[in-house]
């Protein structure tokens, strides 16, 4: 079953197609200039709402994963991957036998540090869904290689480049998109989040 945060995004994705793009699509694909401006302003905001949910759902990701830890010393695969991922800077302990010492981490204190350091990360510095975005949420909350659907993520890395495209270029030197082939290429993006969603229910 999808998780909330998915189900919100999915129903927010409808919102923009029933706001921004025609309804029927022209089968000719003839539209005007004010038609092709909403379909980037929809290609923009998809992509928000995509970066949106996939910043937030791994961060429920690893925060859900601390809880269980500290509830109940349960280390979920989330755990190990996040701190792995997150070992620079931690002080090398000198001694337990002669005081006073740089303190030996225990693994709630890395765990911390290493949630803190990530969600910070996600929250401030992670800027979009291209591929190194995706790859480094993903992998920090123990997702792997083999998990990912390489066609899947192709087509967001492509269609990511449009979108940036469309926000910092101005509209009379772009290709004009076709609201529908852009809708489908939405859903398509959608329906990969989808598989990602349910792997996160296992990390």
């Amino acid at each position: 079953m999808p998780s909330m945060r998915y189900s919100n995004m999915s129903k927010r994705i409808t919102e923009l197609r029933n706001h921004l793009l025609p309804r029927p699509f022209d089968p000719l694909g003839l539209y005007t200039d004010r038609v092709y401006e909403r379909t980037r302003s929809f290609r923009v905001l998809a992509h928000a709402e995509f970066e949106a949910y996939i910043e937030d759902r791994v961060v429920d990701v690893v925060t859900q994963a601390a809880a269980t830890y500290s509830n109940s010393g349960t280390i979920r695969p989330s755990l190990i991957a996040l701190v792995s991922h997150w070992e620079d800077g931690w002080p090398r302990p000198t001694s337990i036998l002669s005081p006073p010492q740089k303190p030996a981490p225990d693994l709630e204190g890395r765990i911390a540090k290493a949630r803190i350091g990530f969600v910070n990360f996600v929250r401030t510095q992670n800027h979009g869904i291209k591929e190194k975005n995706l790859l480094f949420m993903l992998f920090n909350v123990g997702v792997v290689e083999a998990e990912i659907n390489r066609v899947w993520l192709q087509s967001v890395e492509d269609w990511a480049k449009l979108r940036g495209e469309s926000a910092h270029k101005s509209g009379r030197v772009q290709t004009q998109p076709d609201p529908e082939k852009e809708y489908r290429k939405v859903k398509d993006i959608r329906s990969g989040f989808k598989d990602l969603d349910a792997l996160l229910n296992s990390k």
